[in-house]
Parts: C-alpha cells; sequence; structure tokens
C-alpha cells in the first residue's frame, strides 16, 4: 500500500502543471490541417508550424494578456483543378489567454495578425497580403515544463479568402 501511495505521488508531482513563473518561455512544434473557403483557389492540406510563447506576468487585471507567441506556420497547396502547387507561409503575432483551472489540463483563447505569403499566386491572391485571426485551444501536461498542445483558428484573409487551422504538437517549456 506505501508502494502505490508513493508511486501515485510521484507521478502526480510529474504531471503538476506548469508554473509560467518556473518556466516562462516555450518552443512549440505543431502540423495540422488548413481547410480553405470555397472562394479561395488553394486546396486543403497538411500544415506546419513552430512557435515561440514568452509568458507576461501581470495579474493586476484579469483581463491581462497571458502570453505573446510568435508563429511561423509553412505548407504547400496544390491549386484547385490544377496539378501546380505554391508555397505557402504565415509569420504573425498572437496574444494569449489562459484559464485558470488549477489542473493538467489548461485551456486558452488567441488573438493575432500577421503577414501571408503565397509563391505562386493565381487568380485575385496576391503573394504578400495581411491576415486576422482568433481561436481556442488547450494544453495538456505531460511534465510541468512539456505538453501536448491542440488548437483551432478562424484566418480571415479577406472578403473571399477565409480558412480554419487545426493543429496538434508539441510544447516545450523552459526558463530562466
Amino acid at each position: 500500500m506505501k508502494k502505490l501511495l508513493l508511486s501515485t505521488i510521484a507521478a502526480c508531482s510529474l504531471l503538476s502543471a506548469a508554473s509560467f513563473e518556473q518556466y516562462p518561455n516555450g518552443i512549440i512544434a505543431t502540423i495540422g490541417y488548413m481547410y480553405n473557403s470555397a472562394g479561395s483557389t488553394l486546396e486543403d492540406g497538411l500544415i506546419h508550424g513552430l512557435r515561440f510563447n514568452q509568458n507576461i506576468y501581470n495579474a493586476d487585471s484579469p483581463f491581462a494578456v497571458d502570453s505573446y507567441q510568435i508563429a511561423l506556420d509553412v505548407a504547400s497547396f496544390g491549386y484547385a483543378n490544377s496539378d501546380e502547387t505554391t508555397s505557402f507561409l504565415n509569420l504573425g503575432g498572437n496574444f494569449l489567454w489562459y484559464f485558470d483551472t488549477q489542473s493538467n489540463f489548461v485551456p486558452y483563447m488567441l488573438l493575432g495578425a500577421g503577414v501571408n505569403y503565397i509563391g505562386e499566386p493565381k487568380g485575385p491572391q496576391k503573394s504578400f497580403s495581411l491576415y486576422t485571426n482568433a481561436g481556442a485551444g488547450a494544453e495538456l501536461m505531460i511534465r510541468s515544463n512539456v505538453a501536448l498542445i491542440g488548437e483551432a483558428k478562424y484566418i480571415y484573409l479577406g472578403p473571399k479568402r477565409t480558412a480554419v487551422n487545426t493543429n496538434v504538437g508539441l510544447k516545450f517549456s523552459y526558463g530562466d
């Protein structure tokens, strides 16, 4: 019985929620699927990403931003009704608001903007355009500094061009 109790305590300590003060930075590798709107000439497809998070310590307001994120997503999409493909890149920044759950499951909301690049634009698309995004996600802590990530974002690229980006990933937190 003592061994079971000790092993349970050890497992809980390994799975405890990450401390923002202990690990203020994070690197996230993601893979996902992007669903382009019907008005887009791009087909849906796989997308890969890399993110850098920096936590912000501001306990004065419940509406304060908890973290900011630099996000890079890259892909190679095919064009609808064509054998041609093009490179696709989103580079932007997001603000994240975490819900304090005091558990290993930490949901969050995000809001951001950035620059979209399409290597070989066709039709109404341009090589460079601005985008905004809003979404939600969750972190499931595996260890105090490692988490599984899942998120979905709605991306607005213009009146006839929107997308939904779903991602899963692995977050490694580190700090001072």
